[in-house]
């Protein structure tokens, strides 16, 4: 049996590849999980002005900060400051569920001790946020956990 190919027939077979092509993209890209950076992103957009002020209010203390590993902790050496409520995040921007967030005690702190067990191997971004007189305060830092 000889099948006739003209040209109406070879141009079947193309759309139909083409259809299931486009079919089976679909369908991949419906499995492939989407993470965003930030989940509130759009709302801390809006307040990106708030966050310049902060970084600029901590200018003076992004050079005292230190980040360093020593056998099983993670230390961060601060300025002197006298927080009244702030935090440290451990911020994975390829896998939200590493991320990391600790509280910063109000006193005169001066280093902070993490576990090194907690963290994966990757790079971080450390982001240390602190309010001292009505005032926020705003670092970020990039680290990479060996």
């Amino acid at each position: 049996m000889n099948i006739k190919w003209n040209w109406g027939t070879k141009l079947l077979i193309a759309m139909i590849l083409f259809m299931g092509m486009l079919v089976g993209m679909v369908v991949l890209s419906t499995r492939h999980s989407i993470m965003l950076v930030e989940k509130d992103y759009y709302p801390k957009g809006l307040k990106y002005q708030d966050r310049l002020d902060e970084i600029s209010n901590a200018g003076q203390y992004a050079a005292e900060l230190r980040i360093y590993q020593q056998a099983d902790n993670i230390i961060i050496t601060l300025p002197e400051i006298n927080p009244d409520t702030g935090s440290i995040v451990f911020f994975r921007s390829s896998d939200n569920n590493l991320d990391r967030t600790f509280l910063l005690q109000p006193d005169t702190m001066t280093s902070v001790s993490f576990p090194k067990k907690e963290f994966t191997k990757g790079k971080y971004l450390v982001k240390i946020y602190w309010r001292q007189n009505s005032k926020g305060y705003y670092i970020e830092k990039p680290y990479y956990f060996n």
